[in-house]
């Protein structure tokens, strides 16, 4: 197939977003970063992808269980439009959230580290059940990621593969950045340079919010 195909444009563009939007989450700090910096001593850089991978079976089950359930339900008009302005409203506070951190300098980055861990078993492990223990992923799925699987769904199953290998994508980069960069033993992200990359993720995620939420209201008038 050719680099025109619309198949190909179709993945390219939902893995392309999803990536973004899972990137910019990742990069706050949370229970998954802890998890990370907590093994790759004892894992090394194989720690951020071996957390990752917990992380993405258990979004894995989560998305199959929302198309099954309520893949009926998200092809209403009105439906998505609830969701997509919802989402929006969840992306601007998310977005705002994160560049007043900066600007309040209350953002940090913990490059301690410690020993934990027992094998990759166990950081796989860890990765679902720090995901679990974040009210904000749950939160995250029940707003953002509903919108966001919204589209996806509507546009076929190739959106839907993308949204998901995007979304996992994100995660695996900034996390596998991080146990790569500690087990190199040098400090390649420093705290300037992670909030000249949270502004820019915030930037985006504003921009995304608009598009949700001028998209919503079209679809709900």
């Amino acid at each position: 197939m050719s680099s025109d195909d619309p198949a190909i444009l179709l993945f390219l563009w939902y893995f392309g977003w999803s990536w973004l939007v899972a990137l910019s989450g990742a990069m706050m700090p949370g229970p998954m970063l802890t998890v990370v910096v907590t093994e790759t001593p004892r894992q090394g850089a194989i720690a951020g992808p071996l957390v990752v991978l917990g992380h993405g079976i258990l979004e894995l089950t989560l998305l199959v269980l929302l198309v099954v359930g309520l893949g009926p339900l998200l092809e209403k008009e009105g439906v998505q439009a609830v969701l997509q302005i919802v989402g929006g409203c969840m992306l601007v506070a998310t977005g705002v959230s994160m560049i007043v951190a900066v600007v309040r300098h209350t953002v940090t980055i913990d490059w301690a580290g410690g020993e934990g861990g027992t094998g990759r078993l166990r950081a796989v492990l860890m990765g679902i059940v720090s995901s679990l223990s974040n009210p904000y992923w749950t939160i995250w799925w029940a707003t953002i990621g509903l919108g966001l699987l919204t589209k996806a769904y509507a546009a076929g199953a190739v959106a839907l593969v993308a949204f998901y290998l995007g979304h996992i994508m994100g995660d695996l980069t900034w996390y596998s950045m991080i146990s790569g960069a500690m087990a190199a033993g040098k400090r390649f992200i420093t705290l300037h340079v992670y909030r000249v990359m949270l502004i820019i993720a915030a930037s985006f995620l504003l921009c995304l919010a608009a598009w949700f939420l001028v998209s919503g209201v079209r679809a709900a008038m």
